[in-house]
Order: structure tokens, then sequence, then C-alpha cells
């Protein structure tokens, strides 16, 4: 018997299965916390989809899912760990979106993105595009959101690159530069 996706989600949704629910709820405060939060009715949909899907891909069925759990010890131990396990789950399969990259940078949620985009603004004000901070800014943002999105998975695939540049500052100046440089290589 395979799982129903759907019925899955509609199980987690109407609170029948309250194991199912905790984790889905403790999966979506974990996604609050982290810079890719969006907002809260957002971070929840992100969470029932990270259940659905790990729980589809690694067990035949719900009741193969809920057996594991069961073997696990009492109480609210293995609700953690499922949702650890399944949180680690969203982070590695969790594809960047524009959208989420832009709002990580606008409400400087990850300092390294934010310093990004106010050094590519401080570079496009340097240049012959400058038109002024406030649209250097949201042209940067746009930049340095719309490239980490179509380069990296994940914000820890990113970070990851990030290391390989240099350490603090100089590293954040390189990525800037390469960012820059490939805008503007590609309007011109």
């Amino acid at each position: 018997m395979n799982i129903d996706k759907q019925l899955l989600k509609s199980t987690i949704s109407s609170k029948k299965d309250i194991a199912l629910k905790t984790i889905t709820d403790i999966v979506a405060y974990k996604i609050y916390e982290s810079p890719e939060s969006l907002g809260e009715r957002e971070n929840y949909f992100a969470a029932v989809d990270a259940v659905v899907q790990y729980i589809s891909e690694t067990f035949r069925d719900v009741d193969s899912f809920k057996k594991k759990l069961s073997q696990l010890d009492e109480g609210m131990s293995p609700i953690n760990q499922f949702a650890d396990i399944i949180y680690n789950y969203y982070q590695e399969n969790h594809f960047l979106s524009f959208e989420v990259v832009k709002k990580i940078i606008s409400t400087a949620r990850d300092i390294d993105l934010k310093t990004i985009a106010d050094i590519v603004a401080y570079k496009i004000y340097q240049s012959p595009e400058d038109k002024g901070a406030e649209l250097n800014f949201l042209s940067a943002e746009t930049f340095v959101a719309h490239y980490v999105s179509e380069n990296f998975k994940n914000i820890r695939a990113f970070k990851e690159y990030l290391s390989s540049l240099g350490k603090g500052h100089a590293a954040l100046e390189a990525f800037a530069q390469i960012v820059f440089a490939y805008y503007y290589r590609n309007e011109g």
C-alpha cells in the first residue's frame, strides 16, 4: 500500500493524528526560526509538505511510520527526533526561491546576504548605472536574490560557497563582486 499524499496532508491539517500534527508544528517553528522564514502560514505549509514528502519517501505506508514512532522512547522525545530529521530533510531539499531570498535580504534575517546586497548597491553607486540610493539598493537586492536562488540549492550550500571565498568581510566583498560582474556583464 502506497501513501496517499493528499490524505496524509488532510490528516495533518485536520489534526486527526496528534503525533503528525505535533511533528509538523515543530518543523514549522524550526522554519520560522531559520533565515528562510516566510511567515507563519507559509512556514506551516512548507512544514506540511516536508512531513508528507519525507514520510512518503521513507516509509511504505503510514502504519510503518507509526510503528517506527512507537518503537522509540515514550513521550516527546521520538516526536522531537522525527521533527529534527524532517527539518534537516527540509533544509537539504528545500530549494531557495527568488521570493525567499529577497525576503531574507529585506528583513535582514541573514546578515551576510544583507551585507552583500549593501556592497552591490555601493558598487552600483560607483558605476555609470547609479540611479540613487533607493533604486540602487532595490536593484542590488534583486540581483543578489536572483543570483543566489538560481545558483544555490539552499542556504547551507550558499554558506559553504561563501566560506570557500575567504573569511569575514573579504568573502562578502568577493561574492558581491561576482554578483555585480555577472549582472553588468550580462546586461551590457
